[in-house]
């Protein structure tokens, strides 16, 4: 039995690589795909129940989504310039303020700049700019592990060594994580299951169901609707999000 597992032995990449490429590899894949139309399911939370939502992309700074239910509109999100509001049609109020990663988070799931959820809606860890040297090593299950010094955090990358797909990422401070996502159910190279934690709790999944990259997306789109009223975010229940 022990020379049965010497002989499986650590899988090997079949793709050589390099920190470089890699990196190259993300900013071609972010500058390829600039905005998506999409329809999905998100459960957000330890106890959150699978919800629909259509999902509208736009690089760099525009989010829509259009919680939907058997009867309709339930719940409207959309962001654009630092801007965010919310509209609950039942309610007949409009709710805005500025889209930071608390009241992204208690909308959408998770708390991200708009940079990064844009980022990760189409299907690539946030972008960040390094301030050192990258590393890259080889993990025993085939993969490729980057690791990048971002000021005083760290994000690490792993990528499947076969395609270079993008498996998953984290950020780490003082070796601390706060950020986690991971990409699966890939299907013509864009991942359709989306998987964000921040611990030490919070999180979301995404499923999409249908998807349409670089769909033409007017930025319309992303203009808060109409309401006879109009309040801070502040004054949203936390119910609005769920």
């Amino acid at each position: 039995m022990a020379g049965c597992g010497l002989l499986r032995g650590p899988a090997r990449p079949p793709v050589p690589t390099s920190a470089e490429e890699l990196l190259t590899g993300l900013s071609a894949r972010r500058a390829a795909v600039t905005s998506l139309r999409g329809r999905a399911r998100l459960r957000a939370g330890v106890r959150g129940a699978w919800t629909r939502q259509a999902v509208i992309v736009r690089r760099p700074d525009a989010v829509r989504v259009d919680v939907m239910s058997p009867f309709g509109l339930v719940l409207a999100v959309g962001t654009r310039d630092e801007f965010l509001w919310a509209y609950p049609p039942g309610e007949g109020t409009r709710y805005e303020g500025p889209a930071s990663p608390a009241n992204v988070a208690r909308f959408l799931g998770a708390p991200f700049t708009v940079a990064d959820l844009v980022d990760i809606l189409l299907g690539l860890p946030p972008a960040r700019a390094p301030t050192g040297a990258p590393s890259l090593v080889t993990t025993r299950e085939g993969e490729y592990q980057l690791t990048l010094p971002v000021g005083h955090r760290v994000q690490t990358i792993w990528f499947a060594g076969d395609t270079l797909a993008v498996r998953r990422a984290e950020e780490a401070e003082d070796g601390v994580v706060l950020l986690r996502v991971a990409f699966g159910d890939y299907q013509n190279g864009f991942p359709h299951l989306l998987d964000v934690g921040a611990p030490p709790g919070g999180g979301a999944r995404l499923a999409y169901e249908q998807v349409e990259p670089n769909a033409p997306v007017d930025l319309a789109l992303f203009a808060p609707p109409p309401a006879p009223r109009v309040l801070p975010l502040d004054a949203a229940g936390a119910s609005d999000g769920e």
